[in-house]
């Protein structure tokens, strides 16, 4: 079997129903695997969910906290150590994470990882914040398409190396993103139009990486609307224990 594309895997997971039992508290089209192949969240409506987020400081659990304050959700933070890139840190035995990573999401007393998917779940659970097409939605495609190419691309070539280090292929596919990203926010907006879950995604790397990517409009004036959010203020004080470092 082939590799499967994270854009792939998340049109998968519509199709097979796997989401309606993690927003509706059910197992979904396979009923009788054993329950650790599932994510189960019980609807507001009806029962509270408990959601904990394993956070390491200035990683990628930095967005989740981001997102989380814009969707207005209840959770509590669990501040964990991770080895860093550079060396630094320490895998902790406390991180629920397997690879010992961040984000973990725990929900409920499950583990779900890997922010595309963190996001999906989130955004499907919170549909009153209007943070991302429902499925029903004609624009849940290019949605989850858009969610592809964050994690098949730009996070991927980004965190190759420097772009002097990218390969003709790498080039190409980040040129073509580059040009679609452009075309989205050049007059002032975001990429679906409105502010969505994915501003938060690109948003955040590209705050990150400023260096390693095209310098200049539109990108400066996006990462200025994206950076005034207060939701991105208020995460940034819960980064750390003593606040934003």
């Amino acid at each position: 079997m082939g590799a499967v594309g994270t854009d792939d895997f998340l049109m998968f997971l519509d199709h097979r129903g796997v989401y309606h039992g993690l927003l509706h508290g059910c197992a979904g089209p396979h009923e009788n695997e054993p329950a650790g192949h599932e994510f189960i969240a019980r609807p507001s409506t009806e029962f509270t969910m408990s959601m904990i987020v394993h956070h390491a400081p200035q990683s990628r659990s930095t967005r989740l906290l981001w997102l989380l304050e814009e969707l207005g959700a209840d959770y509590r933070v669990h501040y964990v150590d991770i080895l860093r890139r550079d060396g630094q840190g320490r895998t902790d035995p406390a991180n629920p994470h397997p690879l010992k990573q961040a984000p973990a999401l725990e929900v409920d007393g499950q583990v779900l990882i890997e922010s595309v998917l963190i996001f999906l779940f989130l955004t499907d659970r919170h549909p009153e914040a209007g943070l991302a097409p429902g499925p029903a939605d004609p624009r849940r495609a290019e949605y989850l398409s858009w969610l592809g190419l964050y994690n098949n691309v730009l996070e991927t070539v980004l965190t190759s190396g420097p772009p002097a280090s990218w390969n003709q292929a790498q080039q190409a596919a980040y040129a073509e993103l580059d040009r679609r990203w452009r075309t989205a926010i050049q007059d002032g907006g975001f990429i679906l139009g409105d502010f969505s879950a994915l501003d938060i995604l690109f948003g955040s790397l590209l705050q990150w990486f400023r260096a390693a990517m095209p310098a200049g409009e539109p990108y400066d004036a996006y990462v200025q609307r994206i950076g005034a959010r207060p939701a991105l203020k208020r995460a940034w004080a819960k980064d750390s224990p003593d606040g934003h470092v």
